[in-house]
């Protein structure tokens, strides 16, 4: 009870946000998910986490300052700020629509869906973010829905699908520097045991593709010029380099307005409009990620609270295999009520591993579960920043994507095979 106590604060968002949703949707209310905007349902739960948190005005600021602050949220902020920029540009010159023809003139209708999969996956293996990947590649995946090549919740969903496959994956993604780190644990046999599982679910999850969509719709490209492509080019090849995203988002983006300026007349002024466009358009989901960061840090007490829960399970039961979901679980947990999976692999850390050395399991095993669990979750709750980011690109509800992300379904089953199956523990 004490333990609910702490993250009523979040568990309100979650009812007041999802729940409209669900409600008007059973209603058949137009746009059922934008009814009640995520930043005015938060209002409520900012004033409970308020009144909650225990200590002074000043203190109980300071926490929510702190959690706005955070350097995961804020890195959020600036690629929200720079993805809606590029998007907006690079459609104002008609790369999107030369890109999306080049695709439809070279892969064929049937293959579209699984190419976007295999390219979101290895963007975001490359560059470590699933926020640069889904900013990358949800204007191209829209473009082709928009052609009929598969429906527009559908290739949204299979953007963050791959983008979470990187985000796993990736030596220099966030959750697994933060995983590896908070465990002690050795990276590559940490990798290792990622690899079994991805593999795996990769696999499951491209014949789902395969197989989920129509693939007798008739398609055709239209004209489109090469020159127009480049940005995209640039930016996945920029990407692949191990260039840092912001960096290579910028870089992108001055590209754009230069071949917008010589292939069309494209001026500086009109830049500038477009930019300032693209800000405005991600300013929702940059100050919901800001009021978000800002109840976990009011709402932090409650990890304290959890890991006593836990030791007292651990102390009862010393099974590897129930410490191991329990690793899971906590994980989870803390993504769905924090929204951001770095950020919930830092508050679990301690508490996996504890649990970990108690029940003497190696620490890139706890490692592999933090990363993998946080990022199951991390792709399918509707007001995590990838679902929101893909949702405004394209303008549908997160209700309708997160239903076919399959890959984190499939990754999250899979792993759990694997704990329960897998008889002895490599160090």
């Amino acid at each position: 009870m004490k333990l609910i106590f702490h993250f009523l604060p979040l568990l309100l968002f979650i009812i007041l946000y999802v729940g409209s949703g669900i409600y008007f949707t059973i209603t058949d209310v137009a746009n059922a998910f934008y009814q009640l905007s995520p930043t005015v349902a938060i209002i409520p739960a900012l004033m409970m986490g308020w009144i909650l948190h225990h200590g002074s005005a000043q203190e109980r600021m300071h926490r929510f300052l702190d959690g706005v602050r955070h350097r995961d949220i804020m890195t959020m902020c600036v690629i929200f700020l720079l993805a809606g920029a590029f998007s907006t540009v690079t459609k104002a010159i008609g790369s999107a629509d030369a890109t999306v023809n080049l695709a439809l003139s070279l892969i064929p209708a049937r293959f579209l869906l699984v190419g976007v999969f295999i390219t979101a996956a290895f963007i975001s293996t490359a560059i470590g973010t699933s926020m640069g990947t889904i900013a990358t590649l949800a204007p191209i995946s829209l473009g082709l829905a928009n052609q009929g090549a598969f429906p527009i919740e559908l290739g949204m969903a299979t953007v963050v699908a791959g983008a979470m496959f990187g985000d796993n994956l990736s030596i220099i993604s966030d959750t697994t520097i933060a995983a590896v780190m908070s465990q002690g644990a050795d990276l590559r046999a940490k990798l290792r045991i990622n690899v079994e599982v991805a593999v795996i679910a990769s696999g499951v999850t491209l014949l789902i593709l395969f197989f989920v969509h129509d693939h007798e719709a008739l398609i055709q490209s239209g004209q489109y010029s090469l020159i127009l492509v480049v940005p995209y080019i640039f930016l996945i090849g920029l990407a692949v380099s191990g260039v840092n995203v912001f960096v290579a988002l910028v870089l992108a983006l001055a590209l754009s307005g230069v071949i917008g300026y010589f292939n069309g007349g494209y001026g500086l002024l009109a830049l500038s409009r477009d930019i300032a466009g693209g800000f405005a358009s991600m300013h929702e989901i940059m100050l919901l990620s800001m009021m978000v960061g800002g109840l976990s840090g009011l709402a932090s007490q409650g990890s304290t609270v959890l890991a006593s829960y836990l030791v007292n399970i651990i102390s009862r039961r010393e099974s590897k295999k129930i410490a191991q979901l329990l690793i899971a679980k906590v994980v989870s947990v803390f993504d769905v009520l924090l929204a951001n999976n770095t950020i919930a692999i830092i508050f679990s850390g301690d508490i996996a591993r504890d649990v970990a050395k108690k029940c003497h399991i190696p620490p890139h095993y706890s490692a592999a579960w933090l990363d993998i669990f946080s990022c199951v979750f991390q792709g399918i709750i509707p007001y995590g920043a990838q679902i929101l980011l893909a949702s405004t690109i394209a303008g549908v509800s997160p209700l309708n994507i997160i239903g076919r992300v399959y890959y984190c379904y499939v990754l999250g089953v899979v792993s759990i095979v694997y704990i329960l199956c897998h008889k002895k523990l490599r160090d």
